[in-house]
């Protein structure tokens, strides 16, 4: 993948078949969770839940919200910031994106 996006801008990843692979399903889903858009029914779950710490079994315990999983079809689509990382990433699964500078 010929990805010439610099380090710090903005890149638009859209989903163009769909995604056979495990490992490349979890990259892509932090990937897309690292925008707001897709990110936002983590952030309203996370919003309406208080969280109340209480001894069960002697230690303290506290309920967090369960991450939900984005259904990665194809067509779906977000913009990310353009780290190093993220280019790495990107290049891994380059086979199941289309990379576009936004």
């Amino acid at each position: 993948m010929a990805l010439t996006a610099i380090p710090g801008g903005k890149v638009r990843v859209t989903v163009k078949k769909s995604i056979t692979n495990d490992q490349a399903f979890k990259t892509l889903e932090r990937l897309f969770m690292s925008d707001k858009v897709a990110a936002a029914p983590l952030v309203a779950r996370s919003a309406n839940f208080k969280s109340i710490p209480k001894r069960r079994g002697g230690r303290i315990w506290t309920k967090r919200p369960n991450k939900i999983h984005m259904l990665l079809n194809e067509g779906e689509t977000a913009t990310i910031k353009a780290t190093p990382q993220h280019i790495r990433d990107l290049a891994s699964v380059a086979k199941f994106v289309d990379v576009v500078t936004a």
